[in-house]
């Protein structure tokens, strides 16, 4: 028996263990980094306004519950077609409607107009509960934070939630334009995507906190000084295509008004608590 062999055999064995166990400590140890680094004694709110960082109120330190979620694009021309059916109306957003790569557009027949944005909470709700010119309004919930009143033509935004969290991504998201005179705005047409059969992926985790998201993006630099926090928000984001079905984490999305009066959205990934702005969707094809 060659002892020698063998023994050079279970040296190279235990060493390529050992390089297999360091490259996975090195990840999980730079995943940690940014936590760690974001875990101080000085609150966040004290850093922010020393750089004249503006914001609303002290951020939560509230851990909420969230999933891994897999969805499928919703096929917007055969729900047409089956609402038809069960309406009894061959009608049914038949004119004025365009459905290509799971989106429907629609040009409003009977528009809707309010005086006040303050009425626009109101008139979205009864427009997705009551209109007959929408399919799947009851899935949609208005998101006043995202919605613009500040360009030419204003939108407003409602979206899919699951377990009261919002989806923020194109692929689940009701977009309703309009037109502002004097006498205040006007509904003009909507565009819409939907996904269906929302289901989680694994058991409910515990996310990291709106304060620690803040933290992440602060000692990332990605608050630049005399800034203002607008708005934070926890949603879900897709992250992931596999073979025709939709990957979402939860994310929290906060809005940054620079100095010069841009608008920065930074992501902050809810589960690693990581900046995910930049952050591209990986896409897995059939075989």
């Amino acid at each position: 028996m060659d002892f020698k062999r063998i023994g050079w055999i279970f040296f190279f064995a235990f060493l390529g263990v050992n390089i297999f166990l360091f490259n996975i400590y090195q990840e999980a140890d730079s995943e940690q980094d940014v936590v760690y680094r974001s875990d101080q004694k000085i609150p966040i709110e004290k850093r922010l306004d020393s750089e004249n960082i503006s914001y609303t109120n002290n951020f939560s330190k509230e851990a909420l519950q969230g999933y891994y979620l897999s969805g499928t694009p919703t096929n917007l021309q055969n729900a047409v077609v089956k609402e038809r059916e069960q309406l009894a109306d061959p009608d049914f957003l038949k004119s004025q409607t365009t459905i290509k790569d799971s989106k429907l557009t629609h040009e409003l027949a009977e528009t809707v107009a309010f005086t006040d944005t303050k009425e626009a909470k109101n008139v979205v709700k009864k427009f997705l509960t009551t209109s007959d010119e929408l399919i799947f309004g009851d899935d949609y919930t208005y998101m006043s934070k995202w919605s613009n009143w500040t360009d030419e033509y204003p939108r407003i935004f409602a979206a899919q939630t699951y377990e009261g969290i919002p989806i923020n991504d194109d692929s689940s998201l009701l977009t309703v334009n309009m037109t502002q005179d004097t006498q205040g705005y006007q509904l003009l047409n909507y565009t819409q995507t939907h996904i269906s059969d929302l289901t989680p992926l694994r058991e409910a985790m515990t996310l990291y906190t709106e304060e620690d998201a803040i933290n992440t993006l602060y000692v990332n630099n990605k608050i630049p000084a005399k800034s203002t926090i607008k708005w934070q928000q926890l949603t879900y984001t897709l992250t992931l295509k596999v073979r025709g079905q939709y990957v979402y984490v939860p994310a929290w999305f906060v809005a940054i008004v620079t100095d010069d009066n841009s608008l920065q959205i930074e992501q902050v990934n809810a589960l690693t608590n990581r900046v995910i702005t930049n952050s591209t969707v990986q896409t897995v094809e059939n075989p």
